[in-house]
């Protein structure tokens, strides 16, 4: 079902990450993403895919994105550390 829904707007990338991170640590819909990555350190697909199945996107291939997102960033710090 497509919806249309407002974007939140952000004074910085630093304000976005943190209202992001707020958003999943104190919502219910994202507890169980949450517990699992803090109980058993879910990986980056598990991770994804929960937010996915939690409802967090519409984009039916989100986690696909996020995961590549995730990865590639991780690899970057890696190279770069």
């Amino acid at each position: 079902r497509k919806m249309v829904q407002r974007f939140r707007a952000y004074e910085s990338y630093e304000a976005s990450f943190r209202d992001y991170a707020r958003l999943l640590q104190n919502s219910p819909r994202y507890a169980g993403v949450m517990r699992d990555l803090a109980t058993d350190g879910a990986t980056v697909r598990e991770f994804a895919t929960g937010l996915q199945r939690a409802g967090y996107a519409t984009d039916p291939a989100y986690a696909d994105k996020l995961g590549r997102v995730i990865n590639t960033t991780l690899a970057l710090q890696r190279a770069l550390g």
